[in-house]
């Protein structure tokens, strides 16, 4: 579970990115009003002196500098677009036709009682309640499972109770409400792949993940204005680390990986180097406790690579737009760059965006 200084760190930084914006906002126009009367009549009485002294190339050069601040004005534009969306748009909104029918485990249910519910169910997360003090204690992952057994294979691991694997839970336990804005919830997803939605009556009805947001995004592409058609690369969303591992490696290395290095999504590649897919947490669905010896075997034997036409790529040319839309499209957990040898070199995933979009919904814009 994450600690009160965790949780008062994500709520905190979003209130106060928030103050900081109205602030200066705030202060930014008062500064505007003060000083347009001014600027104007210089504008005027300047206006004929500039003008009528200008060549060719200084018109030209002039068209371009006014084309430059329209589009100035353009951006700025949107990203307060993009702030209202995010700050006035609830939860709620993107909620799925499922809603009410999420899953809780008790506490003190098994390891065994658990895996078995996050297959019937086809989730990789089920929130953890106390029923002794009514309240929810965390997430518990398909990972976190998977890890524990890993570590302590006793033939009474599965009997463990899924409150005591919660402690070595890597993610902390930060529910929002339906009618916390969609804000909010990026900047909790910056720190977290999913996120539980209480209803007001203190209780869990859906959770929500990171691809939800980014099908909101991409319902409303037009709200990022000119970055929608900017590359990947300018917008700095390309990663500088990729983590791979080998397809004859075993499972269970896959998932240690996954939770010493925090990450969700690792490159599989084969003997050459050459990318063949991904493996995520959403590969282990159907796991359970009569097949978890399978976690033993090669990656090749556990899942089923799409052929090579199928591999989710983009390019650093690639268009945000393009990208969110390859996301959606494939309900990617994240998108691959390759080389001419298809070498995996970088890639864009659902936590790049979130920054992203967090980053530009809590702009501060000055003169």
């Amino acid at each position: 579970m994450a600690s009160f200084n965790t949780i008062l760190k994500v709520f905190g930084g979003a209130i106060g990115g928030a103050l900081i914006y109205y602030i200066i906002t705030t202060g930014n126009n008062n500064n505007s009003n003060n000083n347009s009367n001014s600027n104007n009549n210089n504008n005027n009485n300047n206006t004929e002196e500039n003008t009528s002294g200008l060549t060719s190339s200084g018109r030209s050069g002039r068209r371009a500098l006014v084309n430059s601040i329209n589009n100035s004005s353009s951006d700025i534009g949107s990203i307060h677009n993009l702030i209202d969306l995010l700050q006035n748009t609830l939860i709620e909104y993107i909620l799925t036709q499922e809603t009410s029918h999420v899953i809780t485990l008790d506490s003190q249910a098994t390891l065994d009682y658990a895996l078995m519910r996050m297959n019937e169910s086809n989730v990789t997360s089920l929130p953890i309640v106390d029923l002794q003090h009514k309240k929810y204690i965390g997430m518990l992952s398909i990972v976190d499972i998977a890890t524990f057994l890993g570590q302590f294979p006793s033939v009474e691991s599965p009997n463990t109770p899924v409150g005591e694997v919660l402690k070595y839970n890597r993610e902390p336990f930060l529910p929002l409400f339906v009618n916390s804005p969609i804000q909010l919830l990026i900047h909790i997803m910056t720190h977290q792949l999913q996120v539980p939605i209480m209803s007001n009556e203190t209780i869990v009805v859906d959770i929500v993940s990171r691809l939800n947001v980014i099908k909101f995004i991409n319902e409303n592409i037009d709200e990022l204005g000119s970055k929608a058609n900017s590359s990947v690369r300018s917008l700095g969303l390309l990663s500088k680390e990729i983590f791979s591992i080998d397809m004859d490696s075993r499972v269970i290395d896959a998932i240690n990986l996954l939770n010493s290095e925090q990450i969700t999504e690792l490159a599989v590649i084969d003997k050459d180097g050459k990318l063949i897919g991904t493996f995520s947490p959403s590969d282990l669905r159907k796991l359970s406790i009569y097949s978890f010896n399978q976690c033993y075997e090669p990656i090749s034997k556990f899942i089923k690579f799409p052929p090579q036409d199928q591999l989710i790529l983009v390019s650093p040319s690639s268009t945000l737009k393009a990208t969110i839309r390859k996301f959606v499209d494939n309900n990617a957990q994240i998108c691959w760059i390759v080389d001419n040898q298809l070498k995996p070199i970088s890639s864009i995933t659902q936590l790049s965006l979130m920054k992203f979009f967090l980053n530009l919904s809590t702009s501060v814009i000055t003169d």
